[in-house]
């Protein structure tokens, strides 16, 4: 799979002691009206029974310019709780091309994954002039590169 290019993106859910965020590429575009798409989570990640436990979820596409944080957050010293509440700018994350306010409708499990079916109650638009992050052969870069 490392041989399919894939966006980047930052999820993140729960709140104050409670907030978690992860890096994911493992996310599509599942229908458009309504608007839907689907996150695969590791179900032993430590935002899993936190994504479980509140039902929704922000995501952030992440934008070139944010691959120290795609790393940080797919490191096992992610900032949690208020800290990672510090990171974000009411519930959005500074520079990432869009937001993604969602809340999960079905759960699906798919081996040592779930797959969380969620609507998307809402978006943000963020950095217009930004390129996307891209994961491609175990890389972080840009679809130009």
């Amino acid at each position: 799979m490392r041989l399919f290019p894939t966006g980047v993106a930052l999820l993140c859910t729960g709140a104050g002691e409670k907030a978690v965020g992860m890096t994911i590429n493992s996310l599509m575009s599942v229908s458009l009206t309504p608007p839907r798409i689907l996150v695969s989570v590791l179900n032993t990640a430590r935002a899993h029974p936190v994504l479980c436990e509140s039902g929704s979820f922000t995501v952030h596409f992440l934008s070139d310019r944010q691959a120290s944080t795609a790393g940080l957050f797919a490191s096992r010293d992610k900032p949690c709780g208020t800290a990672l509440e510090a990171v974000l700018e009411r519930d959005v994350l500074p520079a990432a091309l869009a937001t993604l306010r969602c809340s999960v409708e079905r759960v699906f499990q798919g081996g040592d994954h779930s797959l969380f079916l969620s609507r998307v109650e809402s978006i943000g638009h963020g950095e217009e002039n930004g390129e996307p992050l891209v994961f491609h052969r175990g890389i972080l870069g840009t679809r130009n590169r």
